[in-house]
């Protein structure tokens, strides 16, 4: 009986200490998803931060367009030649991109300084003399 006593304790000692390294290697593996998730979720949060600087930028470069094709047209066809609602938009515009600007110092900017500021004079003008 002793032996068999033994032999069964040999027995049931092996399947616990499987049993043991069994959920070992299931944590293990769990940790090792876990670390792949976080991973992928890394990387997309850094994808997504990219494509959000593209934008950011792709809006700058529109508003610097604006600002400086409304500019030449106020300077060729005549100032009064747009709405209100346009020298609004333009002034949106000069905002958005001074604010792009001050906020990513390497960004070529100052492009539009000089265009902001006629810009700026001739809608202080017209709105003072009642023209749009």
């Amino acid at each position: 009986m002793n032996v068999w006593t033994t032999v069964i304790g040999f027995i049931l000692g092996g399947s616990f200490l499987t049993f043991l390294q069994f959920l070992i290697n299931r944590h293990d593996n769990k940790q090792d998803k876990n670390d792949a998730v976080l991973s992928a979720i890394n990387t997309l949060s850094d994808r997504v931060g990219k494509i959000e600087n593209t934008l950011d930028q792709r809006e700058a470069v529109l508003a610097r367009t604006h600002i400086l094709r409304f500019k030449d047209e106020i300077y060729n066809n005549g100032a009064e030649s747009h709405s209100l609602e346009y020298y609004e938009q333009t002034l949106d515009d000069i905002q958005t991109y001074d604010q792009f600007c001050s906020e990513h110092p390497k960004f070529a900017n100052g492009r539009t300084k000089a265009a902001a500021k006629y810009i700026r004079e001739v809608y202080d003008k017209l709105t003072e003399e009642h023209k749009l």
